[in-house]
């Protein structure tokens, strides 16, 4: 979506739109005096619950890793032996 500015056009950034969606409609449910304050509350809850979805998401990949290192020197021990096994 395009903007008429003057003789440019901006861009809308994506998913700009549905973070203003989103702020107007709690604004329009909680119906604070200071607006600016309440989005600026508002915007820091938004990133403190992307920051700890992060860190979940950083925790979850760093556990697949340990878990397929883990799994793959197992996989090659186990493979390794059992070579051995038929070999003698």
């Amino acid at each position: 979506m395009s903007v008429p500015f003057s003789n440019t056009h901006l861009r809308v950034p994506r998913g700009f739109g549905d973070l203003l969606e989103g702020l107007a409609r709690e604004v329009l449910r909680d119906q604070p005096k200071d607006i600016p304050a309440f989005a600026a509350l508002y915007f820091r809850k938004l990133l403190q619950e992307r920051e700890g979805i992060d860190t979940y998401y950083r925790i979850q990949i760093i556990h697949e890793m340990i878990t397929h290192t883990h799994t793959h020197t197992h996989t090659h021990t186990h493979t390794h032996t059992h070579t051995h096994t038929h070999i003698v």
